[in-house]
């Protein structure tokens, strides 16, 4: 009997790129010590309850996260009494271009199943429009109309150290509120 050869699927990854809750303006305090609004806070946890019902708590998750205040903030009420997962901080995520968060992301073990990036904008919303494969659904056409704060793009991709323009599909373009 002839078996057929089956080529083994290589299971996709998912990027998840999520921009910081909405921070306060105080005087006197410089653009990376701005902490969270009050709204920002809620939004967080809305942040939050969106990702546990999305499951990727249920997968082999990395965390990388902007050293500024706001996105520490967001992974703090992210993480707390929900997940025990070690985020790591990226000092070059703050006023990072496209290209610096696509260095980091290609820096990612094969081993991990899904990455989030809590970053800042304009870069995080420039690498979205750009390694978007499917440029004609609603989704790219949301996050390119505004991505706005606690703002999720997810992406599947099929290997980290190969992100390139064009290179990630599109499946989900989310703004939780609280």
């Amino acid at each position: 009997m002839l078996m057929a050869e089956c080529t083994p699927k290589v299971p996709n990854k998912q990027l998840v790129l999520i921009r910081h809750a909405k921070s306060a303006y105080p005087l006197g305090v410089q653009d990376f010590d701005r902490p969270l609004s009050k709204r920002g806070v809620v939004d967080a946890g809305a942040i939050a309850t969106w990702l546990k019902a999305s499951g990727v708590w249920q997968r082999q998750v990395r965390v990388v996260v902007s050293s500024a205040m706001r996105t520490q903030e967001t992974w703090s009420l992210i993480q707390v009494n929900q997940v025990d997962v070690a985020a790591s901080t990226e000092p070059e995520l703050y006023e990072a271009t496209p290209e610096a968060i696509r260095s980091v992301i290609c820096e990612t073990s094969p081993a991990i199943e899904v990455l989030l990036v809590i970053a800042h904008n304009p870069g995080l919303e420039d690498l979205a429009a750009s390694i978007a494969s499917n440029r004609h659904t609603p989704a790219f056409q949301q996050l390119t109309d505004k991505y706005p704060t606690s703002g999720i793009a997810v992406f599947e991709v099929r290997d980290w150290a190969k992100l390139v323009p064009g290179s990630a599909l599109l499946t989900d373009f989310v703004v939780p509120r609280g």
